[in-house]
């Protein structure tokens, strides 16, 4: 027969496809499987692995492409996008996934397609940041979704009547309300500063909390490798501060956006001296800003400076409002000659409760116990 029917094409490229994964696996210790396709370890990891080229993951995405752009059948082509990253993540893929996904109704899986597409450093970034503010507006969760909108307008996004128009973004436009057009001509008027665009470089790693969130001795798991250079020193008191350098181990790490005003912008990062093989129990600290980056207040909430001082473990509630919770730490044995590592906590005694309310002009002031428990 010299043409094939359509179900055995179909089970040709569906054999061949296995055969490339089987064989992509084979040459790798870790691959990419759907369940971690949106795992920012193991996309690293992977990529580290097989940095040559792959041409069946270029074939198969402009298959993907083809789908999608000319065929114009989004959901059709999403599994191509999939099997494509299977072989070889590639930001553009990635990014295209989202695409797809958000065009077949999609918006959350979206939000981890753009995700990774902006981890692998797809150009243009506000490509990525925009097309993220309408998968959020859609969702809407439109805090997410005005950070990712001015985002993309300070790192390059210009087309002001699509902003106005998009009904991807008709949720975040109705919150906003009056307030919408301030918002963006703001973040208009602030792209073109290159102070304002080391401030928004800085901010990008802070990605929006979902709160509420508890920053306890579990939460520090999270931190993994999300380092802030010291090319950022200039907004972290303690990367300047003498008794802290390079040499003494400190590393510093992102939490996350608390919440973003258009005066003011509340962040939470931590540090946490490396000791050798383990490490120490990080500092969490949360800071409020100008919108160009000027310290206004910072306050550490979790963890302890010294030994004897109580530990620390804040919740930041759904309103930005913090409960820093203080206990007593007891040891299986003396920390002060056993250290930590391997060092079970036999008991945690509850000492006070503080609660702290972020102001208007970004100071964070203490409240009662009746107050705080808002």
């Amino acid at each position: 027969m010299r043409y094939l029917s359509l179900l055995l094409l179909s089970a040709v490229f569906t054999a061949c496809h296995q055969t490339a994964i089987h064989t992509a696996a084979n040459n790798s210790a870790i691959h990419l499987q759907l369940s971690s396709l949106y795992n920012r370890d193991t996309v690293k990891l992977v990529l580290k692995e097989s940095a040559v080229k792959h041409k069946e993951a270029d074939k198969i995405f402009l298959q993907a492409i083809d789908t999608y752009r000319n065929k114009k059948n989004p959901a059709a082509s999403i599994t191509l996008f999939k099997n494509s990253i299977l072989l070889q993540p590639q930001a553009k893929a990635y990014y295209e996934l989202g695409n797809a996904l958000l065009d077949s109704n999609e918006p959350l899986e979206a939000t981890n397609a753009y995700t990774i597409a902006e981890l692998l450093d797809y150009t243009p970034l506000h490509k990525v940041l925009y097309n993220q503010a309408c998968a959020y507006s859609r969702l809407g969760h439109n805090e997410k979704a005005k950070y990712y909108l001015v985002s993309a307008i300070e790192f390059g996004y210009s087309n002001l009547k699509n902003i106005f128009n998009d009904p991807d973004l008709k949720n975040i436009r109705d919150h906003e309300g009056w307030d919408f057009r301030h918002i963006i001509i703001n973040a208009f008027g602030g792209a073109t500063d290159p102070e304002k665009l080391q401030w928004n470089l800085f901010c990008r790693e802070f990605e929006v909390l979902d709160l509420p969130v508890v920053l306890d001795k579990e939460y520090a798991h999270n931190l993994k490798d999300r380092y802030i250079a010291y090319d950022f020193e200039r907004y972290i008191p303690e990367m300047r501060d003498e008794k802290f350098s390079r040499e003494v181990g400190n590393e510093f790490y992102y939490v996350g956006l608390v919440k973003s005003t258009d005066s003011v912008r509340t962040l939470i990062y931590a540090s946490r001296e490396e000791l050798g093989d383990s490490e120490a129990d990080p500092l969490y600290y949360i800071c409020s800003y100008t919108t160009t980056g000027n310290l206004i207040q910072k306050m550490l909430i979790g963890g302890r400076e010294k030994l004897e001082e109580p530990y620390r473990i804040p919740t930041i509630q759904p309103n930005g409002d913090v409960q820093v919770t203080q206990f007593k730490m007891q040891y299986e044995k003396d920390p002060y000659r056993a250290g930590f590592e391997d060092n079970k906590i036999i008991e945690m005694k509850e000492l006070d409760k503080e609660y702290y309310v972020l102001e208007a002009g970004g100071h964070f002031a203490k409240q009662p116990a009746l107050l705080g428990m808002r």
